[in-house]
């Protein structure tokens, strides 16, 4: 069984159709992500609805300028959910921009914090942010099950990670033709320290480039692994399984 970490389920409009590919394609599980209110409050009521989904609930740097007490309020009662498994996507991109970094660095701490009381696991988005996303979680200390969504690091970065006790999601940009970086990194990093997912609908792996992406295409998230890593591709299943189920608590069942 192989489990998407990482999907916006909220964007597409076949969603029966998605996960009857989804099992098909031997994906047993997938985590519907919150980026704000709209789509944390959907995700709970989605996964409360196919026992094949998980949710997480979060406010997104790129909306962290929409912050409001009532909205953290919220989030903070969505966390509690049976159904949550983890607060995020949270942290910092310096990238876009979108919202005032002062503004993103302090959301990201109430969300840490937020996550600590919520005993559930920390879900980072950081890009061109790494100092001060290290820097930030390094002062709050990291929550014991934390993953950087959407590895994007070099080698040094992922050490940083590492230490700090995180997990590294890859996605499909391992498989782009132009990420060799990423899969020094890929093959680098300890296999019990990592998970996969497909940002769906984003980031399509190749052979799908071009196309919407979706859960069933996680497999070549793990193909591409086992390859780098010279494995087969049934080891990297049971190992980011694995780690999927210790790093969001659902046991082995």
């Amino acid at each position: 069984m192989l489990v998407d970490t990482h999907c916006h389920l909220d964007s597409l409009e076949d969603l029966d159709d998605v996960l009857e590919r989804m099992r098909s394609a031997g994906v047993g599980r997938a985590v519907t992500i919150g980026v704000d209110l709209a789509s944390s409050e959907w995700a709970v009521r989605t996964a409360n609805s196919r026992d094949e989904l998980w949710a997480t609930v979060g406010l997104h740097p790129h909306d962290a300028k929409g912050r409001s007490d009532a909205l953290m309020q919220r989030l903070e009662e969505l966390s509690s959910d049976p159904r949550v498994v983890g607060v995020g996507e949270t942290g910092l991109d310096y990238h876009y921009d979108h919202a005032p970094r002062d503004v993103q660095r302090h959301v990201f701490v109430e969300q840490i914090r937020l996550c600590k009381r919520a005993g559930k696991a920390l879900v980072i988005h950081t890009r061109e942010a790494w100092d001060d996303t290290f820097e930030i979680l390094e002062r709050e200390v990291a929550p014991e099950r934390t993953v950087f969504h959407c590895w994007s690091g070099d080698s040094s970065h992922a050490r940083r990670a590492i230490a700090l006790g995180a997990l590294l999601s890859f996605s499909g940009t391992v498989t782009f033709a132009n990420a060799t970086d990423l899969r020094v990194v890929a093959g680098e990093t300890p296999l019990e320290r990592i998970v996969v997912e497909t940002d769906t609908p984003f980031l399509t792996p190749h052979p799908h480039r071009g196309r919407r992406n979706e859960p069933a295409y996680v497999r070549h998230v793990a193909e591409k692994i086992a390859e780098v890593r010279g494995i087969d591709v049934a080891e990297v299943e049971r190992a980011t399984s694995r780690n999927a189920s210790r790093l969001f608590g659902w046991g082995s069942g």
